[in-house]
């Protein structure tokens, strides 16, 4: 399985769009179905559950400076990422920091509710699935 930040808006396939936005060569073994992107980056994913962020950022985190869409997967990458920091500016654990804080926030967030505001993530869960059942 293959997992990555799609970057910008996905118009095809995962395959094509690695291949044309990146450049990747290397894709053309790989089934289509073993190939994913997080829509438009990972922190895409963490905006989606809220209560998550909450949780973990305190009282001082600012929602309100987040992307109210449902489909989160159509707002550009630099506006997720202005708007997380924005609402964690004043958090007692500093403004969102990849490093510093997404392993940390990807183990808290509800995966339903990613997958509710996030087609490509339901197409990677719903892939794990068929994969486990199939292997059980």
């Amino acid at each position: 399985m293959l997992l990555v930040d799609s970057e910008d808006e996905v118009k095809q396939g995962p395959r094509r769009h690695l291949m044309a936005r990146d450049g990747w060569t290397r894709l053309r073994g790989l089934e289509e179905e073993r190939i994913h992107l997080m829509v438009r980056a990972m922190e895409t994913w963490l905006v989606a559950d809220l209560e998550a962020l909450r949780s973990y950022y305190g009282r001082q985190f600012n929602d309100k400076a987040l992307a109210g869409r449902q489909d989160l997967e159509q707002v550009p990458k630099r506006r997720i990422e202005t708007a997380l920091v924005r609402a964690t500016r004043a958090t007692q654990k500093g403004e969102y920091h990849k490093i510093r804080h997404a392993s940390d926030l990807l183990a808290l967030v509800d995966p339903e509710k990613v997958q509710a505001r996030c087609p490509h993530c339901k197409r990677f869960f719903d892939t794990l699935t068929a994969l486990i059942e199939e292997a059980a």
